[in-house]
């Protein structure tokens, strides 16, 4: 976490502290296809797929949910896909995405 967390222990504890907070929490969205179905922006979605805690299905399915959405699957791509190494060609797809 040293590694993708650039602003110190802090920042990790305060991660840490936020996720095992949503176990108590009702206010976090449950995103079914239904709901998803409701969003009517262009949606890029950007998934590794070699993502630890979330599968790539639950991409494809967001994908298939979001009338008007692209999905771009990182190939060995971990959680955050869009950092480090990928930054800049998630740049560059991104701004395709946005000229489309």
């Amino acid at each position: 976490m040293r590694k993708r967390h650039k602003l110190g222990d802090q920042q990790i504890v305060a991660l840490w502290d936020w996720t095992r907070d949503m176990k108590d929490s009702y206010n976090d969205m449950n995103f079914t296809p239904s709901s998803l179905s409701g969003i009517t922006a262009s949606t890029l979605i950007v998934y590794g797929d070699r993502d630890p805690l979330y599968p790539v299905e639950m991409a494809v399915e967001m994908y298939r949910a979001i009338p008007r959405s692209s999905l771009w699957v990182v190939a060995n791509g971990g959680h955050g896909p869009v950092f480090l190494d990928s930054a800049p060609e998630f740049a560059a797809t991104a701004l395709l995405f946005f000229r489309s």
